[in-house]
């Protein structure tokens, strides 16, 4: 068997961890989803240039020098998404939902003698990690097994459930039938402390300040078997080590919890007419510390046929009379940061008539400025990063439209952000397109109340080499319902 010497190379291990980061963790943790507060979602988010409530410590901090009273401001969404995913051929649809609270906020304003000085406190979910993938089809070419070889023999799950012999060789290079789901939870939220006063009349600035805070869980379940009884040698005292020509199935689960903290700052101003505001935003480089456990096992199976030829184990002393079927790795901690890039934007919105208002906002992310932070090992893998994305600029619109006699407002909206993977098609990009209405129930109070659907197209490889792509059609639907008091 594999010799119990190579455990000294645990560190070696930590280290190709840390290189083996996707992309995609990069990316996760830095974009900031679809949006805070129901008023703005119905007007497509589209709100840079509004920002005339508590969100504003989202969206413009300068905005909330428009608030003359008192507001405390709470909401909750339910976010639901389905991915029709295509594997080998094979057609798979899967679902999941979380509901979370939205936002949390206070807004005071101070007395003066002329322009506005106001603050605000509260807390704002960014992201819901809610997400899902379950695929299954026959893969003639390759099995994941001869991918997952480690030299730490700690974490090599194969070897450890005989399916490798004990120079890392199996005869399982395909021709297996590979079915699995991918299940994504947690969210990512932020503290803002928020300000804004008037310099000159009519123009406002802003800051907020934001402590960001989350967690991120993963877990896949994977099951690779053969379904076509290709490995089906039933000779008599066969080998342990060659117990792999007997496969039946094999199960490998991996398990990942992250905990996120970090912070950054957005700036903004505004002018502001009677009849239109113009919005300006810069986010500072948000960074972001992920501290992670992970781990791995597995379980296979072997036709029951034949006999097995017995070894003895000297680092066990004793007689080995059948495979090993079972292996579970030791939970193991990594840690490392991410640096978002700067996020530039404006927005516009005009009072058609006194009844229709119309926003429209534009916002400029350069992702090649992302980068690794706080860890040697992946921060020499920066410029490999950053060569997989581009620059992307991402629009929004929408309207709001008060019915005349009512105390009820209408909204709906679009938005197009593009992926900002290099060389993606359009078609990857996420659209959203929303609705929602506001009703003054009582002089101080407002209910609005958004719906979002969104759309967007990805991949992934269930391991590596090309042959597991599996291709992704996701679509999300989002409620959002918030309550508004002023005092």
């Amino acid at each position: 068997m594999k010799s119990l010497q190579k455990i000294w190379l645990s560190l070696f291990f930590i280290m190709t961890v840390s290189y083996s980061q996707f992309t995609e963790d990069a990316l996760r943790y830095s974009q900031r989803g679809d949006g805070v507060g129901a008023r703005a979602m119905g007007m497509g988010n589209a709100y840079i240039g509004v920002s005339d409530d508590y969100s504003a410590a989202v969206w413009n901090p300068a905005g909330l020098a428009q608030l003359r009273r008192l507001e405390f401001t709470g909401g909750i969404s339910n976010y639901g998404l389905t991915n029709d995913a295509s594997y080998l051929g094979t057609k798979t649809s899967d679902n999941t939902a979380a509901t979370s609270l939205d936002n949390l906020g206070f807004v005071f304003p101070f007395p003066t003698e002329r322009g506005s000085l106001v603050f605000a406190v509260g807390y704002n979910r960014l992201v819901n990690y809610a997400s899902v993938v379950s695929f299954n089809g026959f893969n003639s070419q390759s099995s994941i097994i001869p991918t997952l070889y480690d030299s730490d023999v700690r974490y090599d799950v194969p070897f450890n459930t005989n399916l490798t012999n004990n120079y890392g060789y199996t005869a399982i290079q395909g021709n297996v039938n590979q079915s699995g789901t991918l299940k994504e939870s947690g969210r990512l939220g932020q503290w803002s402390f928020s300000g804004a006063i008037d310099v000159e009349e009519n123009i406002s600035i802003g800051i907020s300040l934001n402590v960001l805070n989350g967690s991120y869980n993963s877990t896949r379940n994977y099951l690779e078997a053969d379904t076509k009884n290709m490995f089906n040698n039933a000779s008599a005292n066969l080998p342990i080590d060659s117990a792999y020509l007997r496969f039946n199935k094999f199960y490998y689960d991996s398990f990942l919890h992250s905990d996120l903290s970090g912070g950054g700052v957005t700036f903004g101003a505004m002018y502001r007419s009677d009849v239109f505001r113009v919005g300006l935003i810069a986010k500072s480089p948000t960074s972001i510390t992920i501290k992670e456990t992970y781990s791995y096992a597995g379980q296979s199976v072997f036709d029951n046929a034949g006999t097995w030829q017995p070894y003895y184990d000297s680092s066990a002393s004793r007689w080995i009379t059948s495979p090993y079927t079972q292996h579970s790795t030791p939970e193991t901690p990594n840690e490392y940061g991410i640096s978002s890039p700067w996020t530039l934007g404006g927005g516009f919105s005009w009072y058609v008539v006194p009844q229709l208002l119309l926003a429209v906002d534009i916002e400029h992310t350069d992702w090649t400025q992302i980068e690794w932070k706080d860890n040697a090992d992946l921060e020499k893998g920066n410029i490999d990063l950053q060569k997989n994305f581009r620059a992307v600029t991402s629009y929004r619109v929408g309207a709001e439209f008060d019915i005349p006699k009512t105390d009820v407002r209408v909204r709906g909206g679009y938005s197009m952000t593009p992926s900002p993977y290099k060389n993606d098609p359009s078609s990857y990009g996420h659209t959203l397109i929303t609705g929602g209405a506001g009703i003054l129930l009582q002089r101080n109070v407002v209910l609005d109340a958004a719906v979002a659907f969104g759309s967007f197209k990805s991949f992934q490889y269930q391991y590596s080499g090309n042959t597991s792509r599996t291709d992704e059609s996701k679509s999300t639907t989002q409620v959002n319902v918030t309550l508004g008091y002023r005092f």
